[in-house]
């Protein structure tokens, strides 16, 4: 049982997690800006592009301290 759990916590499947993760986040957070038109589109693609980047950045630096061991 821990090591089927423990397997879910290796570099590569983490990697898998993290970017099915983005993907559904870049699906939600684009919804707004596919409803509107004109300048508020251009502000929902310019907040979704912001909270994507930030999102893309922390899950690539877990995915790093964890290929190092340092978390998880």
């Amino acid at each position: 049982m821990m090591d089927s759990l423990l397997a879910l916590y290796s570099p590569t499947a983490l990697g898998v997690i993290f970017v099915l993760v983005w993907a559904a986040t870049s699906v939600i957070v684009t919804i707004p800006a596919f409803a509107t038109r004109g300048t508020p589109q251009l502000v929902w693609f310019g907040a979704a592009g912001f909270i994507l980047t930030v999102e893309a950045a922390v899950l690539v630096t877990l995915a790093v301290l964890n290929s190092q061991g340092k978390v998880f």
